[in-house]
């Protein structure tokens, strides 16, 4: 066997200069990665104001929404402080414009709740992350950093402070501030503070009240102004028990008060074991510090729905001794947790909710208030400036039906109302569909909100009409749109009320579908559906009747013609005789329709009152009954027929069993 010598191939030159420059390159990279590795790592921490003002978009102020979610924040927190004390809401807003080349707005918003006591305005309206509002409770709010995003965005972009005045229920004087943010400290700065009773500079009148102002840099496009607009608007549509008055630079406009009825306040609500965690079970035991309590006592005292025998079972589950609730640790407390997270506990109560209710939501659906541009005003410039005269007014929508439905279900262990309303006909003149959370619009994101998956789900034939009959009937070239029941003059309204709201964002726009919501909306709108039909089959027969006599008294003037001269008769009178024949003709045709429908329904609803069981066996025999006549019919055919055609039995059938003629 022969082998082949390796020879080794010297080196060149270039070959040793490409070597020597790798080396040095990967020296270069380690000093580098060295230098990296000794460098320190600087931990900061960062204020919660500072937080929140750099991550604004967690609250929603945003780009050209920041005057929008100001005038929202404002008028929530007057609602949630007038409704706290059952006080019928008037609340003033003003938006105006303070200095137009640098997008400079001056806000302010006054009601007549409660107020705040003069030692707590100073945190309340500066101070992130502080607020009466971090409890177990229905409440519009949601972290309580809405009024502080305000203050706190008012102190980045302007030099003017904050000016309040607050007039405590439990004070007699009212007290006035002028405040700004410390963004890097989370403290408010208190730039003077006196006592404005009985002075010129008071500005509550009432017993009781709260009033702030402060300027604010953002631009208000056409877009947001009508999302302002549509707020207002709605929310007197879900809160007619309030006063609003709106005032801008288009006008002054207001949104009276339909009803003195106000819904139940929402109250505060223990939380449910099943949700029950360490950080919570720690904290209900800080509640009972030096108190001689036992585990079993904080555990039937904190948690709803959890009776001192059932505190009991669950701690001889946990296989933990009986001693003072401060002293198990925490490997002992976590034992307890995992008990309750496997344990079934009853459903949670609904009685702390605050819904709407029927006869609140009918009036606010009956009476909608809509802002609409007064067009003889802004086409004309010389109006503008004219006092009492606005460029905005309110109309108010009157429909022709309206309907109601309510569900209550549980979500994430949490209870829930669902309520729907259904407005359609008279004014209402296209379709329409608005949501609310808590007693607040919501007008983003309807794309993505459950709402909106609902009424996509649900079908139309729910209302005892066909699309076909819906396309036919209440076409609309101006609407460009898929959905079938967007074409009906129609506008349905969706309210939950939650100590917890599935939001899917933190800027409070639209609701994720959890648990069984979707259902049970499902269900409420399904409801009214049916209800409406009647209505709308109502109106497809005056529809109906319309065309036929519009077609009937099309043919009336050229009968008249053909025959008024053979007969020598005047055509007016013929014409009349002709006409009222026609109507006469076409009601009696509707009024038998009528009757024929009601005969057919009270037929069915009188063979429904049998039972099920005897009508199912009444078929039953008449269906065996019929098949054996058929039987014995087959069987008795007349043989003696067939013999004389010189055909057996079987040739007297075809080849699909029918006996051939």
């Amino acid at each position: 066997m022969m082998r082949t010598q390796l020879t080794s191939i010297p080196k060149t030159n270039e070959a040793v200069v490409v070597e020597k420059n790798s080396s040095h390159t990967n020296k270069n990279i380690n000093d580098k990665v060295n230098k990296i590795m000794k460098a320190k790592i600087k931990y900061n921490k960062k204020a919660e104001s500072e937080f929140f003002v750099d991550n604004s978009a967690l609250a929603g102020f945003t780009g050209e929404r920041i005057l929008y979610m100001a005038v929202r924040e404002l008028i929530e927190n007057a609602l949630d402080s007038c409704e706290t004390h059952h006080i019928l809401p008037d609340i003033s807003i003003s938006l105006k414009i303070y200095d137009q080349e640098n997008d400079l707005w001056i806000i302010s918003c006054q009601d007549n709740g409660i107020g705040i006591p003069q030692e707590k305005v100073p945190e309340a309206v500066c101070s992130f992350l502080t607020s009466g509002k971090y409890i177990e409770k229905q409440q519009r709010g949601l972290f309580g950093v809405g009024l502080k995003m305000i203050a706190a965005f008012s102190t980045k972009d302007t030099d003017n402070p904050i000016r309040v005045w607050s007039k405590s229920a439990d004070e007699a004087n009212e007290y006035f501030f002028e405040l700004r943010t410390d963004i890097g400290t989370n403290k408010p700065i208190v730039l003077s503070k006196k006592n404005t009773a009985n002075s010129r500079d008071s500005k509550i009148k009432e017993r009781h009240g709260f009033r702030i102002e402060t300027v604010l840099r953002a631009r208000l496009p056409p877009v947001t102004k009508n999302k302002i607009y549509d707020y207002i608007s709605q929310t007197s549509i879900i809160n007619p028990y309030a006063n609003l008055t709106f005032e801008s630079d288009d006008g002054k406009i207001n949104f009276e008060r339909r009803t003195t009825v106000m819904p139940n306040p929402a109250r505060e609500v223990l939380p449910h074991p099943a949700e029950m965690d360490l950080q919570t079970l720690k904290k209900a035991i800080s509640n009972f510090v030096n108190q001689r309590i036992t585990l079993q006592g904080v555990l039937s005292n904190s948690f709803q729905k959890l009776s001192s025998d059932k505190a009991k079972e669950i701690i001889s589950l946990s296989k933990i001794e009986t001693k003072s609730a401060d002293k198990y640790n925490e490997h002992e407390l976590i034992n307890v947790v995992n008990v309750c997270k496997n344990m079934r506990f009853q459903s949670p109560n609904t009685d702390h909710l605050s819904p709407i209710n029927q006869e609140i939501m009918t009036t606010g659906i009956t009476s909608e208030y809509v802002i609409v541009v007064n067009k003889e005003i802004s086409s004309n410039n010389a109006d503008k400036t004219q006092e009492n005269r606005n460029l905005i007014q309110t109309k108010i929508l009157k429909p022709a039906l309206t309907s109601y439905s309510q569900r209550t279900c549980v979500v994430n262990n949490r209870p829930m109302i669902i309520e729907c309303g259904i407005a359609y006909g008279g004014d209402i003149s296209s379709f329409k569909l608005f949501r609310f959370a808590n007693k607040i619009p919501l007008l983003y994101d309807e794309g993505s909100d459950v709402a909106r998956e609902v009424v996509s789900e649900v079908e139309i034939n729910k209302m005892g009409i066909t699309k076909k009959e819906v396309k036919e009937q209440f076409f609309n070239p101006q609407v460009k749109t898929d959905r079938t029941v967007e074409l009906l003059p129609l506008h349905i309204f969706f309210h939950i009320c939650s100590t917890k709201i599935p939001y899917k964002t933190a800027g409070k726009e639209s609701i994720a579908s959890e648990g069984e919501m979707k259902k049970y909306m499902k269900a409420c709108l399904s409801d009214l559906y049916r209800k409406v039909s009647a209505q709308i089959r109502k109106e497809l027969k005056m529809k109906d009747t319309e065309n036929r006599l519009r077609l009937y008294k099309h043919y009336i003037p050229l009968i008249v013609d053909a025959i008024s001269d053979s007969i020598n008769v005047d055509k007016k009178k013929l014409s009349d005789s002709f006409t009222s024949l026609v109507e006469k003709h076409v009601k009696k045709e509707d009024f038998s329709d009528d009757n024929n429908h009601i005969y057919e329904v009270s037929e069915i609803d009188n063979k429904n009152t049998y039972k099920n069981s005897a009508a199912k066996f009444e078929i039953k025999n008449d269906k065996i009954s019929t098949s054996k006549k058929k039987v014995r019919q087959n069987k008795n055919i007349n043989k003696t027929d067939v013999k004389q055609q010189g055909q057996t039995t079987m040739d007297g059938f075809n080849k699909k069993g029918k006996r051939q003629v």
